[in-house]
């Protein structure tokens, strides 16, 4: 078409303006309103095949490239068939990044291209193999508000293109234009608004299913949002809390605190603020939280609203709250242990002599004493006896009390500890005019007989058990013990019955309470109101129970049950009373015994019990130092050691002997009036031979001073 031809062309060109304005207008897909453009424009210029594509840059280098809106069939191949369906089908748009071309050229220089010469133009950038040929090019950039949006591409018009022609279809480009400008623009608001959508329904899906509790609320406390979170928390359904006040669910004693960090938001002074506090559970009770929360201002800079993020923190603070009881808990018990060792110590000093001297001058075969002195100093020694016991028993509680007390599980025969107690307790029931039975199982049957349980400790629970039926009994009155397998076999219950004078009801219900005497406090029958709770610990740890029924007047019975075991293995276990050994003569070889201790009470008593033993010399040292020293210079064959010297403790001196050869293998007996379970433990683990306790029994310091120096 030569320009004489234009004029001609121009109802025409205008009535394509007005069908692609008309598509356009009507929201025609894009495909559909350039795809009819593209044939016009083949049409009117004569052109062979076309495009019309839209300018994009690449976000990495913002270099431009072309995105293709409508192109002419021009596959050649199976490939390119492939590569314009998956265009036309809208599966893969087709792009062209390579600007190295005719069509490049008009992008980059942003100006009409026309080459009526392709071969052998140096704008060219060549042809795929199998390509249409090229023998006349038009590139048009498409200009809307001063942005390049896009590029018209004809090709092969029979006598080429001109410059004339370009200029005759501006208005069409210039339509053109404005629809891809258009349709871009419509493209981003779709874009923005999709992308709005979901980040609104990322931000609901984030304040609905969040962890923790979220709430919108009003500059006066009222609840303008909430979330199920924060719903779940409190315990009430949203719509109830949107018609609620965050007053409403504070505990007054922290409303004030609320108030005054909400004033402080208000007031622009702080923007956000974080609060540990308390809220009103819908049950009824308290839910602690930890609240963050942050002011929304107006355009004025006035609060809007405010938001609060809430978290549960009750388990937290339940946690915390018991860490705290424990740590209080382990320091009073630590106080608690620190005040009866040293209460423990500061009694058992005296004690030491009262009894030690007592059993001396009982044992005192050359200047024996008369029957009424004897007497005297049998009340003494009873006396002394009861104010050890008591201390024991307060000990024994403490250790129970907090875990301390070491059990051993063992098969015990019942038959044997029951013989054991009953004649630790034989003289008091002799004494009291009390009758003493045993009923083992009938015919002597080993069934019901054996119990697990550590045997010491039984012997423990029994003798305070027949001690209590003994004193609390009636002249001429009877204690009966009995035993046997429950009828399911898996324990077997002991009884203690006595004819005494019973317990009411509300005595029972105060029996196992530590000190509380049951009005026995006002009689002349002495106690400390403990033993019996030591012997319901002590039953409870060896996994069993004890059980009262008792009638006033008539009597009481203690049903004691524990897990049965087979019969066999039992520990043999008879009663060994501490007997003094005869007096060596003094013929042997001595032997050398260094005895440690600073109170002179302590140091006149053991010497008294060293003349038991002829064959013995006794050297004392009253300090720590002292001793090391003694021993370096005189080797002694045997140490006893108080445990405590003012200068060293026991263990001191034992670890400085350690290091000499001669003295690492010296035995070492302890003697302390500390009976608390650590420093027993600590010298059982630095090697002494045995742990005495103060006040001494004298005999059985004389059998381990015989057994360490191989002379029992």
């Amino acid at each position: 078409m030569s320009n004489s031809n234009h004029g001609t062309a121009y109802p025409e060109l205008g009535a394509i303006i007005s069908r692609v304005q008309s598509r356009f207008i009507r929201a025609a897909p894009p495909t559909e309103v350039f795809d009819p453009l593209l044939t016009d424009l083949l049409e009117v210029t004569g052109s062979e095949y076309g495009f019309i594509a839209e300018v994009l840059h690449d976000p990495a280098d913002e270099r431009p490239f072309l995105r293709i809106l409508v192109l002419t069939d021009i596959a050649w191949d199976e490939p390119t068939r492939t590569i314009c369906e998956r265009h036309r089908s809208g599966e893969q748009p087709m792009e062209f990044h390579r600007m190295e071309t005719l069509f490049g050229a008009a992008v980059r220089s942003g100006e009409v291209v026309i080459a009526n010469d392709p071969a052998h133009d140096e704008r060219r950038g060549g042809v795929p193999s199998g390509h249409p040929p090229l023998r006349a090019f038009l590139g048009v950039p498409l200009f809307h508000g001063g942005e390049m949006l896009g590029l018209v591409g004809l090709a092969n018009r029979r006598g080429g293109y001109d410059k004339g022609l370009a200029d005759f279809l501006q208005p069409l480009f210039s339509s053109v234009a404005a629809i891809i400008g258009a349709v871009r623009l419509d493209a981003q608001r779709r874009a923005a608004e999709q992308a709005l959508r979901e980040s609104e329904e990322r931000l609901r899906n984030t304040f609905e299913m969040a962890a923790v509790g979220i709430a919108h609320v009003a500059p006066d406390g009222r609840f303008l949002r909430v979330n199920r979170q924060l719903s779940k928390i409190l315990g009430y359904p949203p719509e109830a809390l949107l018609k609620m006040r965050v007053h409403d669910l504070t505990l007054p004693e922290d409303l004030q605190l609320t108030i005054a960090h909400a004033n402080r938001l208000i007031e622009g002074s702080a923007d956000s603020y974080t609060l540990e506090k308390r809220f009103r559970h819908a049950e009824g009770g308290i839910v602690w939280v930890s609240k963050t929360v942050a002011a929304v201002r107006d355009a004025a800079g006035r609060p809007a609203y405010f938001i609060a993020v809430i978290e549960d923190i009750t388990s937290r603070k339940q946690t915390q709250a018991a860490l705290l009881a424990a740590q209080a808990a382990e320091r009073a018990n630590a106080a608690k242990t620190e005040f009866l060792s040293r209460m423990s110590h500061e009694l058992r000093t005296p004690l030491n002599a009262v009894l030690g001297f007592s059993q001396l001058l009982q044992m005192d075969s050359a200047t024996p004493l008369a029957a009424d002195q004897l007497s005297k100093l049998k009340h003494i020694e009873d006396a002394g006896a009861h104010l050890l016991a008591m201390i024991n028993d307060v000990l024994d509680l403490s250790r129970i009390e907090s875990g301390g007390m070491p059990l051993t599980a063992e098969t015990v025969r019942l038959r044997v500890a029951v013989q054991e107690a009953a004649a630790l307790v034989s003289t008091a029931a002799r004494d009291a005019g009390v009758r003493l039975e045993l009923k083992p199982p009938p015919h002597d049957s080993s069934l019901g007989d054996h119990v697990q349980a550590d045997h010491l400790r039984l012997r423990q629970v029994l003798v305070n058990l027949l001690s209590n039926a003994i004193k609390y009994n009636r002249e001429n009155g009877s204690v009966i013990v009995r035993w046997g397998a429950t009828p399911t076999g898996d324990a077997v219950q002991l009884q203690v019955s006595d004819t005494g004078q019973g317990l009411t009801p509300e005595q029972q219900a105060h029996l196992f309470e530590p000190f509380n005497r049951l009005g026995a406090e006002r009689s002349s029958i002495e106690g400390s109101g403990i033993g019996l709770v030591v012997t319901q610990r002590l039953v409870q740890l060896m996994g069993g129970s004890i059980d009262v029924d008792s009638r006033p007047g008539v009597g009481s019975t203690f049903t004691v049950t524990l897990p049965s075991a087979p019969g066999g293995n039992t520990r043999p276990a008879p009663l060994r009373e501490a007997l003094p050994a005869a007096e060596t003569s003094a013929g042997g070889p001595r032997r050398t015994v260094l005895y440690a201790e600073d109170n002179p009470m302590n140091v006149e008593l053991v010497r008294e019990v060293m003349r038991l033993r002829a064959d013995c010399r006794l050297l004392v040292a009253r300090s720590g130092r002292e001793a090391v020293a003694l021993a370096q210079r005189e080797r002694p064959d045997l140490l006893l050691l108080d445990m405590h010297l003012g200068d060293m403790t026991g263990l001191d001196v034992i670890q400085h002997l350690a290091h000499d050869p001669q003295l690492a293998s010296v035995p070492a007996i302890a003697l302390s009036a500390d009976a608390m379970p650590a420093p027993i433990a600590a010298a059982q683990r630095a090697g002494f031979k045995a742990y005495l306790t103060k006040p001494l029994n004298v005999a059985e310091l004389l059998r381990h001073i015989d057994e360490a120096l191989g002379t029992a």
